[in-house]
């Protein structure tokens, strides 16, 4: 059985503090929880490639030496690398963490984006009438958070005063107590909107579903 990323009080305690922000500014605000934004299946056979060269280069020197057991055939020699190998990929492929350690961080920084881009177009956050919807997207397994707003937002609104919103959510999972670092995150955005004038307009209409979205 899955483990429960959420109770259902934690929620509707998220829900609720959406609802919340939507009722004082004229924002559209979705969270989105995903497991992870890749497999990085790549960095798993990168590890094991690594490993092999390591143990080829290894014993190679222990026969330069002299040093190497004579037991140690060629034959043996190969074995034991193909079963480092082995060993490495089966590691790599059960530790989610291992892959993500050995992929460099330019490459972890695109892959959270491109999947944050893409939530944002699947869950239609741009799809609302004055163009104000922004999204939360929390990437568990990379610790990453990636914050877009969409075009009306973006007007007065830029990249780095976000900031402060994916720190409150990192402090959070940090912490072990990711619900209370959401909620902090979305009064912050609350925070934003109203001091940048998006104030809620009188036939203002709730456009888009105020419940976190998770990944299954």
């Amino acid at each position: 059985m899955a483990k429960q990323i959420f109770t259902s009080e934690q929620k509707q305690r998220i829900t609720d503090a959406v609802a919340e922000l939507e009722k004082e500014s004229s924002g559209e605000l979705v969270l989105y929880y995903a497991k992870s934004s890749d497999n990085y299946a790549g960095a798993a056979w990168k590890l094991t490639g690594i490993m092999g060269i390591a143990f080829t280069f290894v014993a190679s020197l222990a026969a330069y030496l002299w040093v190497l057991p004579a037991l140690f055939t060629p034959i043996v020699i190969s074995i034991v690398i193909a079963l480092v190998m082995l060993a490495t990929l089966s590691l790599s492929l059960l530790l989610p963490l291992l892959r993500v350690a050995v992929t460099s961080d330019n490459v972890v920084e695109h892959r959270v984006l491109t999947k944050a881009r893409d939530m944002f177009l699947q869950e239609q956050v741009f799809d609302t009438v004055d163009r104000t919807g922004i999204l939360i997207f929390i990437s568990a397994l990379e610790r990453k958070v990636v914050v877009l707003g969409d075009s009306g937002i973006n007007q007065k609104i830029t990249q780095d005063d976000w900031k402060n919103v994916v720190r409150l959510v990192i402090a959070g999972i940090k912490q072990k107590q990711m619900t209370e670092g959401i909620i902090k995150a979305v009064d912050a955005c609350k925070e934003l909107l109203l001091g940048n004038g998006f104030t809620v307009k009188p036939n203002d209409t709730n456009e888009l579903p105020d419940a976190i979205r998770i990944e299954e």
